[in-house]
């Protein structure tokens, strides 16, 4: 633990860049050994790398841990065309791993869980192992796909401008919303997450446009995860909203050989609310692999 808590201390990610299909995409790299194993840490939708602050130092004496912006979210470009969803960021995270020129572990929590699920099972090649946080297979409940396309089309596709910091955060909410998070932990997360403009407004860095790439015809079905052969381990947070128990299991079922844990005292965000005991899980089963 005093090595987990050094690591936390001491470890400052460094800003890298990668250019896939012509876009320039951003991701935080906390340092490691890549000899021992390279970490890729797949944030959520409308989220950014800093949903993993508080887990990626604790992995850094395991091996190399980078956390990737998606297209079009954090300070990675926004892709012009409008193509997101899916497809769009499977490429992302295939260009990245192929930047790297090795096999990694692959963490992907919501959204970027899902994604995870197709990279393990279209390039299996390209992953040593698959960590699925609080992500389900297929899309979410239908009540929250339908509180998202209500979402949609209140606030339209352009990026809002906003006065000042304060109304960042004001405005920012996690969705799901519940959260262990503490109030100014939560202002931290809003005000990463935004920038300042060059006319002196405030914008999150996100692009609305994100959320309707269905819109451009784009279609995806769910990933046949029987296929998947490499170790794999399903993390549900306890009280998570999102992700059902039985849901999770049957997951668990599918994948074969796969392990399942549940992280006390954490909701859909886990590694947000549990960063401790989520790389904790992580670390064991990285260790018995």
């Amino acid at each position: 633990m005093a090595q987990q808590q050094a690591a936390t201390a001491i470890a400052e990610p460094t800003h890298r860049y990668v250019e896939v299909e012509g876009l320039k995409l951003h991701y935080l790299d906390w340092g490691g050994d890549p000899d021992k194993h390279t970490f890729v840490l797949l944030h959520g939708g409308a989220a950014h790398v800093h949903w993993w602050d508080g887990v990626a130092p604790l992995l850094t004496p395991y091996g190399r841990v980078l956390a990737l912006d998606f297209r079009g979210h954090g300070r990675s470009e926004w892709a012009k065309d409008g193509m997101y969803g899916p497809p769009s960021y499977l490429k992302d995270v295939r260009g990245l791993i192929e930047s790297l020129g090795t096999r990694v572990i692959l963490v992907g929590h919501s959204m970027g869980g899902a994604v995870a699920q197709w990279v393990a099972v279209t390039h299996p090649e390209l992953l040593e192992a698959l960590i699925i946080v609080d992500a389900p297979h297929g899309p979410p409940p239908l009540f929250r796909r339908l509180m998202w396309r209500w979402r949609r089309r209140s606030h339209g596709g352009v990026r809002p401008e906003l006065r000042s910091a304060d109304d960042i955060i004001k405005k920012f909410r996690l969705q799901p919303p519940q959260t262990s998070l503490s109030r100014l932990d939560v202002e931290r997360l809003a005000l990463l997450g935004a920038e300042q403009l060059p006319n002196g407004t405030w914008a999150f860095r996100f692009d609305p446009e994100t959320r309707a790439w269905r819109k451009h015809g784009v279609k995806m079905t769910r990933p046949k995860i029987r296929q998947i052969k490499m170790p794999t381990l399903l993390l549900r947070g306890d009280q998570s909203g999102l992700v059902s128990p039985s849901h999770v299991k049957a997951m668990h079922r599918k994948i074969r050989g796969s392990v399942l844990k549940e992280i006390p005292r954490a909701f859909h965000h886990v590694p947000l609310d549990n960063p401790g005991d989520t790389a904790a899980a992580i670390v064991e089963f990285v260790e018995k692999m």
